[in-house]
């Protein structure tokens, strides 16, 4: 489950790692319904995203102090970080989208 999490996006066609000017030119281009349906798209995976890190961290909390230097904890660490790092590329697409949808008049 982590690992869909990870490497994509769900099928969702969100590519975190399409660069920001390429995001705000296909921005440009929509109008304001696909804007929104782009907006609201984020915003759920976002808090997918959230949801495992959430999870991950709880995971480090119930292991044993003996443990924490360990192979698991430093899994749960490297998925941590990799969620952390993909949710941070989300966001600052999202508000390019989000941007452009509060300027977007239709």
């Amino acid at each position: 489950m982590i690992v869909a999490v990870l490497t994509g996006c769900g099928g969702s066609g969100v590519d975190e790692n399409k660069p920001i000017e390429q995001i705000t030119a296909e921005a440009a281009e929509m109008g304001k319904a696909e804007l929104r349906n782009v907006v609201n798209q984020y915003e759920g995976l976002i808090t997918e995203k959230r949801d495992e890190l959430k999870k991950l961290e709880a995971q480090i909390k119930e292991l044993p102090i003996s443990e924490l230097m360990g192979k698991k904890a430093k899994k749960i660490k490297a998925q941590t970080k990799d969620l952390t790092t993909s949710m941070s590329k989300l966001k600052d697409q999202l508000a390019v989208y989000a941007r452009q949808l509060s300027s977007t008049a239709e």
